[in-house]
């Protein structure tokens, strides 16, 4: 067992979660205006981040503008979902003929609307169903409690590494116990509430693997690009992106869910 896996830089990742979680949770429960801006917020610096990642550009000026398209697609969603993919169609069609782009890029270019726009498009439906705020609270209980016993488990336990071509940090402690505490959660959250059992079993297990997955898909982009961390907005984190990834797959998954139960 690894005891010194508690040092500066876990405080840190505490610490600066801690300060996310309540930004986040605040645009949850606070009024719709103060939620549309935190999620506007959060899909411009992320796509700032993906630009850095995906694209070679060094004006600051283009990189702002291309993360103000990703939150009008989402603004623009709002509205109508025909009017936001009608904009993600311009700017596909301006990308698809760029000349200045590796194909490789170019594919992660058009992708990245859909990756970072369309989870919060959901999580915002979702928010306002009825027991909206509710299901977004259990959720991102599951998604913060699988990625932070995941750390603590994995450089607490140590042992095999669950994909070093990937990750050279993961291992399978912490995939498999990050995926046991973000399922406790669930089965809390669903006792509390009195909602059936098996379900918060069923639930929180997808929506946990999700919440790996969606860390592992993000960590081969980063190897494809060859760079540590998405960015240095975040201590102990490295990018928003970085603390966020488990949320874009599963966020998808959940609405899936919500769609299929509702």
């Amino acid at each position: 067992m690894n005891y010194k896996f508690i040092h500066n830089n876990s405080y840190l990742r505490i610490l600066s979660s801690l300060v996310l979680v309540i930004i986040v949770l605040s645009g949850v429960f606070l009024n719709n205006n103060f939620l549309l801006f935190t999620i506007c917020a959060i899909i411009f610096l992320l796509t700032y981040e993906w630009v850095n990642i995906t694209e070679d550009i060094n004006n600051i000026t283009l990189k702002c503008t291309k993360s103000l398209f990703n939150v009008i697609i989402f603004m623009l969603s709002i509205l109508s979902i025909k009017f936001s993919i009608i904009f993600y169609m311009i700017i596909f069609i301006l990308n698809l003929f760029s000349k200045n782009t590796s194909k490789i890029n170019k594919s992660f270019i058009i992708f990245g609307p859909i990756y970072l726009c369309l989870p919060f498009i959901y999580l915002y439906e979702i928010r306002h169903l009825h027991d909206g705020t509710d299901i977004i609270l259990w959720f991102l209980l599951i998604v913060w409690s699988t990625d932070t016993f995941s750390y603590i488990c994995g450089r607490y336990f140590g042992g095999i590494k669950l994909c070093p071509s990937l990750s050279p940090n993961k291992t399978w402690s912490g995939f498999l116990l990050g995926i046991f505490f973000g399922v406790l959660i669930s089965l809390i959250c669903f006792y509390i509430k009195e909602y059936p059992i098996l379900k918060g079993l069923y639930f929180g297990l997808v929506l946990s693997l999700a919440t790996q997955l969606g860390d592992l898909f993000e960590s081969w982009i980063k190897r494809k690009h060859q760079i540590k961390d998405s960015g240095t907005l975040i201590p102990g984190h490295g990018g928003l992106l970085d603390r966020l990834d488990g949320l874009m797959i599963s966020g998808i998954i959940l609405y899936i869910g919500c769609s299929i139960y509702a």
